[in-house]
């Protein structure tokens, strides 16, 4: 009899063990609780999509939505999912780098994923894209933006050819890359098959709109390999392209100024044939 009770007792006490872990487990922990705005140096977030980068002036305020933050078991199956993830990136004080993203119902910390609790992770979501929307956000050009030209209710991605670009480090000093390219005569490989349409125009969709469209010009296709060959001129209104009939290779180059620190020129390919 005393052997039956002491197998009860013992079974009762793993059963509050389990219960008491399970919990806690529930309970979840905040990360970032004790995060203060003087610890980080800079902030920025990306979107994706639109894939756009942030600068976060407010640090203060990004830093009370990541106090709030509750994460519970490890949980890397994030990775299944779709949706929107914001990515904020934290320079410290001590020159080290954490990237969050937030994922509901996840928030991945330097590539490591947790389940999270649901409300503060969707206002870090929604912090994100109210900054996005507010019209007034620093966009961080670290690279030049994607093109895509949309035409017949279709859209392709442009390729990036030959460009100069600059972007700001922390620490105010300016980086430049300077990146070349073949002519695009020379790019039948990378640029086929054409992306045929029968409409007589294209509109220019870049993730970040330039502040000057330098120049449109195209060549025939008629002279692939033939760098020596003259362009010629093509219309653009706004952003609206009028398109030649045939298959012709165009280059787009534009320019986005630099007075945020980040900014420069790039030219973008791409093989259009228009239906006779």
């Amino acid at each position: 009899m005393r052997k039956k009770r002491l197998m009860i007792a013992i079974a009762c006490i793993i059963l509050v063990g389990i219960a008491v872990i399970v919990f806690f487990s529930q309970q979840g922990k905040k990360p970032y609780k004790d995060l203060d705005a003087a610890q980080i140096v800079s902030a920025k977030v990306l979107l994706t999509p639109p894939d756009k980068t942030i600068e976060i002036e407010n640090i203060q305020e990004l830093v009370e939505y990541l106090n709030d933050v509750v994460v519970y078991n490890e949980d890397n199956s994030y990775t299944e999912y779709d949706g929107q993830g914001v990515v904020f990136t934290l320079t410290m004080v001590d020159g080290t780098q954490t990237d969050i993203m937030a994922y509901n119902p996840f928030i991945v910390i330097d590539g490591i994923g947790y389940k999270t609790k649901y409300e503060p992770c969707e206002a870090l979501n929604s912090y994100a894209n109210e900054l996005l929307n507010s019209g007034t956000a620093n966009i961080i050009l670290e690279e030049p933006p994607t093109l895509s030209v949309v035409s017949d209710e279709t859209a392709i991605g442009a390729v990036l050819g030959t460009y100069s670009w600059q972007k700001t480090n922390i620490d105010g000093t300016a980086e430049s890359t300077i990146a070349d390219s073949p002519h695009p005569l020379e790019c039948k490989d990378l640029l086929s098959p054409p992306f045929e349409t029968t409409e007589t125009t294209a509109t220019l969709r870049f993730t970040e709109d330039p502040d000057t469209i330098l120049s449109v010009q195209c060549w025939s296709d008629e002279h692939w390999g033939e760098p020596a060959t003259n362009s010629e001129d093509v219309t653009i209104v706004g952003n609206v392209l009028t398109l030649k009939l045939g298959g012709y290779i165009y280059e787009v180059t534009a320019e986005w100024n630099t007075e945020n620190g980040y900014g420069g020129t790039a030219s973008y390919f791409i093989y259009l044939k228009t239906a006779d």
